[in-house]
């Protein structure tokens, strides 16, 4: 499942069944803002909740880690909620 946007291009799990999420590349820049990841995180934890392991940030996207047997539970959770969050923020950013 995946769900492409302005923002994101694409939402998967990867080989290691981690969620990645790929940023379009005219917005990529904003990953290296510690606002921007703060925000991310907080996002993927009030999403995730108990799930959430980790969440790596890096040039061209994030990486969440999940608990084993809710990876596409929350890959679901990720593309109905977080998506939402990240686009507010992406658009927020924008405007300034």
């Amino acid at each position: 499942m995946s769900m492409a946007n302005q923002f994101i291009n694409d939402v998967k799990l990867d080989e290691m069944k981690r969620i990645i999420i790929s940023v379009n590349p005219n917005y990529q820049s904003y990953l290296q803002n510690d606002k921007v990841k703060q925000s991310l995180k907080k996002a993927a934890l009030d999403t995730l909740k108990t799930n959430f392991i980790k969440l790596e940030v890096g040039k061209t996207g994030c990486r969440i880690t999940v608990k084993e047997g809710t990876e596409e539970k929350s890959l679901e959770q990720v593309n109905k909620e977080l998506i939402k969050g990240i686009e507010m923020a992406m658009n927020f950013l924008n405007r300034k």
